[in-house]
C-alpha cells in the first residue's frame, strides 16, 4: 500500500519556518488549507498563522476557534478547498508528534471525525529547520507519516 502524500511547496514551508520562528520561544501554529487531489494525495495551497491562546505556549497550543472560521471563509472562496489540517512547531524538539499533539489531535477527531493532516516545524536546530507530516491512523491511536513533497 502506498504511504499517504502532502504537496507542500518550498515557498509554504519557508513561510511556516518563518512564523514560527516570529513565535519563539513559543510554538507557532495555524492551519493547511489545500485540496485532496485524490484519495490520500493532499495538496496545500496557501498556510495561515493562528494566535496561540494555550497558556503553556511553550509546548502546546490552543488555536482559537474564530480563526477556524475564518479559514474556511477563505476555503469558501477557492472551489475545492478545505480547512486540510494545522500546522505548528516544536522550538527545540524534533518534527514528531508528541504525547501531547497526539492527545489533542485525538480529541478533535472524538469531537469532529475529520480527517485531517498536521504538520511540525521543527527548530530544534537553528540552522537547519526540519519539517514532517503527520495524520492519526485509520483508528486515532496513532500518527502516521505521510509523505512530504
Amino acid at each position: 500500500m502506498a504511504r499517504a502524500t502532502l504537496s507542500l511547496s518550498e515557498a509554504l514551508r519557508t513561510e511556516a519556518i518563518v512564523y514560527a520562528r516570529e513565535a519563539l520561544p513559543e510554538e507557532a501554529c495555524g492551519f493547511l488549507l489545500g485540496s485532496e487531489a485524490a484519495p490520500d494525495a493532499f495538496r496545500v495551497e496557501a498556510i495561515t498563522a493562528a494566535r496561540n491562546l494555550h497558556p503553556h505556549r511553550e509546548d502546546r497550543f490552543l488555536i482559537d476557534p474564530l480563526e477556524y472560521a475564518k479559514a474556511e471563509r477563505r476555503c469558501a472562496r477557492h472551489a475545492g478547498w478545505r480547512v486540510l489540517g494545522f500546522w505548528h512547531s516544536h522550538p527545540a524538539s524534533p518534527p514528531r508528534p508528541s504525547p501531547i499533539d497526539l492527545e489533542q489531535a485525538q480529541g478533535l477527531h472524538a469531537s469532529f471525525p475529520a480527517h485531517y493532516v498536521y504538520v511540525i516545524v521543527s527548530l530544534e536546530v537553528p540552522d537547519a529547520p526540519a519539517l514532517a507530516a503527520w495524520r492519526l491512523d485509520a483508528h486515532a491511536a496513532a500518527f502516521e507519516a505521510l509523505g512530504l513533497r
